[in-house]
């Protein structure tokens, strides 16, 4: 067998993403990756007046939905699917990464979710509760629809993945750069 730069390479530093059965297990194993690099709610300059894409693994769900947080007096939350136009409300809890959305219309109601992830890509909640026990899903995913919206559910699984493969590649880099820098420093003063 012939050595091989690229493929050992490529083996040292490919750090493709596992497969899931369904969107909850790929973020459930992504947040842990993700994490470091996101922010708060209080940072809300990341998620309000921005056009946020909802991602579903459901093959069901065919809508455009959009969610926009407007930085009004009222807080206002337009939701558009399809291009029809509802409005509701949202809020944060004081000192706490937790989000209430609220929709208008017939059916009002209240939700509480607490924040999963936040950057300028993507803001992912986690319904208060047990909601496998009820067989619903477990987190509520938006893409930044500028960056996000001609993607599958997959594909941006991937992109948000790319969050974590690209910083581990430069951690990695990086070691290796100060360990070449530390034998070479060596090597001049031994």
């Amino acid at each position: 067998m012939k050595f091989n730069f690229e493929n050992l390479a490529g083996s040292l530093f490919r750090n493709d993403l596992p497969v899931f059965d369904n969107m909850d297990a790929y973020i459930d194993f992504l947040l842990p990756h993700i994490k470091p690099y996101g922010e708060s709610l209080s940072n809300q300059k990341l998620f309000v007046n921005k056009r946020w894409k909802e991602f579903r693994d459901d093959e069901d769900f065919h809508e455009a939905v959009l969610y926009i947080f407007q930085d009004d007096e009222e807080h206002t939350l337009l939701l558009s699917i399809d291009g029809n136009i509802g409005t509701g409300g949202w809020s944060t809890l004081p000192k706490s990464n937790t989000l209430i959305l609220e929709s208008g219309g017939k059916k009002q109601k209240s939700e509480l979710f607490d924040l999963a992830f936040l950057n300028n890509d993507f803001l992912i909640l986690k319904k208060h509760g047990n909601q496998k026990r009820i067989d619903k899903k477990k987190y509520f995913v938006l893409g930044f629809e500028k960056s996000t919206g001609k993607l599958d559910w997959l594909d941006l699984m991937d992109k948000m993945y790319d969050l974590y493969r690209h910083n581990w590649l430069f951690t990695s880099m990086f070691v290796l750069f100060l360990l070449f820098f530390g034998i070479i420093l060596l090597s001049i003063f031994i």
